[in-house]
Formats: structure tokens, sequence, C-alpha cells
């Protein structure tokens, strides 16, 4: 096995990145400075780019689970830390401009967001976005995680997460892992039900986002 460290120093991607810039880069070098090395038989661009094969690039990468790169041959505890750890950074870095936006009004930064974090996920989630009264965001939630096609969604749980975290408004997301991202009939009935849970309490459901930028804004 040649390791990166016998190759070239012009060629190594450290170096690389160094006197060229991280545009220079191919997206296997540019994760396979996070990896540092590789495997028996393999280095560590290598497996960076088997690991971009099978998780079908970054956009997968960013929806990757400590389980889903512990499969992974060669790749142990450090690796994982690094990888979930900038996986993070860049999620963060997409949520930031959603807290001085009123979402309303520029709903692009909110659909680039959550098509980045959920798209690629292989079951469904349901998050609640907590909006203040500038319908800036104040809080997401992650508050139910289903199998492949099913979550079980309690519009009390609704209304307890909003009440805790205060939002005077929300917005709520799920995602289709393995179907078209068209709303059903069950997602239409439970947008009826929780716009109606939240009312209660005065705190409106503006909207309800299945990954894929379908909106059911209006189907309430």
């Amino acid at each position: 096995m040649v390791h990166i460290k016998d190759w070239p120093e012009g060629e190594r991607p450290r170096e690389m990145l160094l006197e060229k810039g991280p545009e220079a880069l191919s997206d296997a070098a540019l994760l396979a400075i996070l990896l540092r090395t590789g495997r028996q038989g393999k280095d560590a661009v290598g497996l960076a780019r088997e690991m971009l094969s099978e998780l079908d690039g970054f956009q997968g990468l960013l929806s990757v689970t400590y389980e889903d790169l512990l499969k992974i041959k060669g790749i142990g505890k450090a690796k994982i830390a690094q990888i979930l750890a900038a996986m993070e950074i860049v999620k963060r870095q997409l949520r930031q401009p959603l807290k001085r936006l009123n979402i309303i009004q520029s709903p692009h930064a909110l659909f680039e967001y959550l098509k980045a974090s959920m798209s690629n996920l292989r079951r469904e989630e349901f998050r609640i976005l907590h909006l203040n009264r500038a319908k800036e965001l104040i809080a997401e939630e992650v508050l139910f995680k289903g199998t492949v096609d099913v979550s079980f969604i309690y519009p009390r749980e609704i209304v307890d997460s909003a009440l805790r975290k205060k939002a005077s408004a929300l917005i709520l997301a799920h995602n289709h892992p393995t179907a078209a991202p068209e709303a059903s009939e069950e997602d239409l009935q439970l947008t009826r039900s929780l716009v109606q849970a939240c009312w209660t309490v005065d705190i409106p459901i503006v909207d309800h986002i299945i990954i894929g930028n379908y909106s059911l804004k209006k189907a309430a």
C-alpha cells in the first residue's frame, strides 16, 4: 500500500490545499484531509472516494449518522467524530441566516437548509421550527424519528414544544425517504389537525414543508 505521505509533496492533499487553496482539490481529496489515514489496501483518498460513492456525495454525508459511518470498513470513532463535527459546522452555517431573516418573506434560505440537512435521511423525520414575533428562527427541534415510511405525530407534543420554546409561530417540516415529495392525504389531514391544535394556544402554523420544496401552506 502506498501511503499519502509517500506521494510527491505537490500531490498530497494537505500540501495542495495550502499551496493552491481548497477549491483546487477534488471532493475525495478534501474528505481525505479529514480522514487523515486510509485502511489496509486503500489510502485516505481512496477511502474518501469510496465513502462519497456509497453515500451519494457530500449531500448524503450531511445526513449521515454515527451508525451509518460505523458500517464503513476503515472508519473508526476518531474519523467518525471528525466527519460528524465537520458536517454539523456546515449545517449550522446554513441555519445561521435563519436567525436574522424573516423566514416568511425570505423562504429560500429555509428551503436550502432543509434540503441540505434532510433530503438524504433514510428514516422519516419530523421537525418543528420555532419562530419569534419577527418570524426569525429561535429554535429547531427534531420531534419525531420514524421508520422508513411512518412517523407518529401527536398534536399535544407539538403544542407542548411550542409553549416550552415560547414560540410565536411554527413551521413544520418532514421528509419522504422512499416516496415522492408530494403531499399524501395523511399529510393533509395531519396538517389540519396540528393547525387546529396550535390555534387553541394562539400559536399559528405558518407552513408545513415536505422536503422537495412542496409546501402545505394552503392545506389548512
